[in-house]
């Protein structure tokens, strides 16, 4: 092999033998680090302000840790305040009546400095100085390596804090060490699908995953229909707006500066007899609610999901290998000239959107329909499985795939749809609500019977979700994907766990984990708590139950957190390294090119 570009680059970025060595063997260090913490979370459906505060308190890791550093030295109230400080230092320092004194400063830097060392310690000096803020990073750098027992520099460290504080400079640093502790407790996300609807802050959550430091998305069949509908499929645009008036959430479209108001017009003037009473939204939460008597917004929900199942009935039309024949229920496919012109003023308000394209490529580019991170198998929905465990054949164009085959070719089209590729923008629709779409894993959804005969069908899971509970079922999958180390998990969202029921996260002897515990506030009565986060680190794998979150504000006046449970599903034998993870295979192959470069370059064995 010809290596003589790779050598010349790296010749440029090393400029001695010595330069060499010094990095094969920092490589070589980092490999035997503990892993670094991964957290996955599901099914977030616009719950922005309890999705954001997860993300702050690292599900429940920064307090764990604060128990760890400070024992018994500091009481319950004194963590829970110190826990506060660390989510919400802004809010925290501003919230304070009395001004805080030169003491109170100082022994809270030293308690931030402490909890710092413990959340740094697995990361090598180098990483965690690349996490602190520009401004304070010689000094940060300084404090956190300060020795545990410094005599000769004792007198030096006590300086360093006391000028802080009398320079005025004590709040801005303790927000930026905050901020620290909160970067370093969670060394990876794992969003595995649906951030979109029901709640009212999707855009908000994609705002703050923009600004966060290392994360993937694995797609759900609602981050689709938003793909779907920026991509111009009008059946993806209605059901988006449907299922937004049905959970009372316009506002979250109109966030994004698409103008609803010609559908208003529109259905106000089509629907000015017709009361729509079965269109009427009933309160979601279980209370009685004026909106029940909002005729304008069931008049808005029949105007759309009128137009929504005569575009679908286009489509199935259109593409017979979808098999959805059964689902044309709507007696039309033709649009009205009304009709006709309000979806194509609604295509360019979804298409012309700044702020959803800016938030729809980075859906993209940082989202796939899987993925095998460190071995374990990430994914929204379901591999499609017939009853004898055989993967399904679905249609794909002329083509039929089954398993990860058709998984990569999802990926593959939807990426196409993007390019603007007629078929790959018609199927987003199909991968939304499809038969035997991955991401859906029904075999129908029930709108037109709901809304116009009275009833709801029964809609049927795919095989997979009952071959799961069974072990070797899911080390096939594993292995389908590639996925075959010793301790390798699936990761599943979009079903929620109804804990109340006596239903588990956890099947096929834990070799299948189930995430979706109603994140969404419209889940809790049905599944019985409020979320779920799994957490993988180089000790275990842990599952993380959330009781409902009241508020930030809560938390910042009365120091009250998110309460949460810990259940550890597996406990690893030895700590995981680095080296046995996916980064450490990249490291090695590192380490192999600078080997081979020292050889050739320097004459080195």
């Amino acid at each position: 092999m010809n290596n003589t570009g790779t050598n010349r680059i790296l010749a440029r970025q090393f400029s001695s033998e010595q330069a060499v060595v010094s990095e094969i063997i920092n490589l070589k260090a980092i490999l035997n680090l503990p892993k670094g913490t991964e957290h996955f979370l599901s099914d977030i459906h616009g719950e922005s302000e309890t999705f954001l505060h997860i993300l702050r308190n690292a599900s429940g890791v920064i307090r764990t840790k604060i128990d760890l550093t400070f024992g018994e030295r500091k009481t319950d109230a004194e963590k829970n305040r110190l826990a506060a400080l660390v989510y919400y230092p802004e809010r925290v320092l501003q919230n304070d009546n009395a001004p805080l004194s030169s003491e109170w400063y100082r022994h809270t830097v030293y308690d931030l400095i402490e909890l710092s060392k413990l959340v740094a310690a697995k990361y090598t000096r180098s990483k965690v100085r690349k996490a602190m803020s520009d401004d304070y990073r010689y000094i940060m750098d300084e404090l956190i390596n300060m020795p545990e027992h410094s005599i000769d520099k004792a007198n030096y460290y006590s300086e360093i804090v006391t000028s802080i504080i009398e320079l005025g400079n004590a709040d801005k640093f303790i927000i930026e060490m905050a901020r620290l502790i909160r970067r370093l407790a969670v060394d990876h996300l794992h969003i595995v699908g649906d951030i979109y609807d029901r709640g009212n802050g999707s855009d908000l959550i994609m705002d703050e995953l923009s600004r966060f430091h290392s994360f993937d998305i694995q797609w759900g069949n609602h981050d689709v229909l938003w793909l779907g509908a920026y991509f111009g499929n009008a059946a993806c645009i209605c059901n988006l707006i449907r299922i937004n008036c049905v959970y009372r959430n316009l506002q979250v479209i109109e966030n994004y500066g698409i103008n609803l108001r010609p559908l208003v017009t529109f259905a106000t003037e089509e629907y000015a007899a017709d009361k729509c009473e079965s269109f009427l939204i009933s309160d979601i939460y279980g209370s009685e609610s004026d909106f029940e008597k909002d005729e304008t917004l069931a008049r808005m929900t029949k105007a759309i999901t009128v137009i929504q199942l005569k575009l679908e009935n286009k489509l199935i039309e259109k593409h017979p290998e979808f098999s959805m024949e059964d689902r044309v229920l709507y007696p039309s496919d033709t649009l009205t000239e009304k009709e006709e012109k309000l979806i194509e003023v609604l295509r360019a308000e979804f298409m012309n959107s700044k702020r959803l394209k800016e938030h729809m490529r980075m859906l993209l580019k940082q989202g796939s329909m899987y993925r095998v991170f460190n071995d374990n198998l990430i994914m929204h929905g379901c591999v499609p499985t017939e009853a004898d465990g055989s993967f399904s054949q679905i249609a794909v164009g002329a083509q039929s795939f089954s398993g990860k085959a058709l998984y990569d070719r999802l990926d593959t089209l939807v990426r196409d749809a993007a390019r603007g590729e007629e078929y790959s923008v018609d199927y987003m629709w199909y991968l939304w609500c499809g038969k035997k779409s991955p991401l859906y894993g029904r075999d129908k959804m029930c709108v037109y019977t709901k809304y116009f005969e009275g009833y709801t069908e029964k809609e049927n899971k795919d095989e997979y979700y009952n071959l799961v509970n069974d072990e070797e079922f899911c080390l096939k999958v594993l292995r389908e994907f590639g996925a075959c180390g010793e301790h390798s998990v699936i990761v599943n969202g979009h079903m929620p766990v109804k804990v109340k029921k006596g239903e588990s996260p956890e099947s096929g002897n834990c070799r299948h984990i189930t995430i979706d515990g109603g994140l969404s506030k419209a889940y809790h009565e049905k599944t019985g708590i409020a979320g779920y986060t799994l957490v993988n680190n180089s000790q275990g794998l842990f599952l993380i139950c959330h009781q409902p979150f009241t508020s930030s504000e809560d938390v910042v006046k009365n120091a009250s957190d998110l309460r949460s449970e810990v259940r550890q599903l597996r406990k690893y034998d030895s700590r995981i390294l680095v080296k046995q993870t996916d980064k450490g295979r990249a490291l090695k192959e590192e380490i192999d090119v600078l080997k081979e470069f020292l050889f050739e370059a320097y004459g080195n064995h």
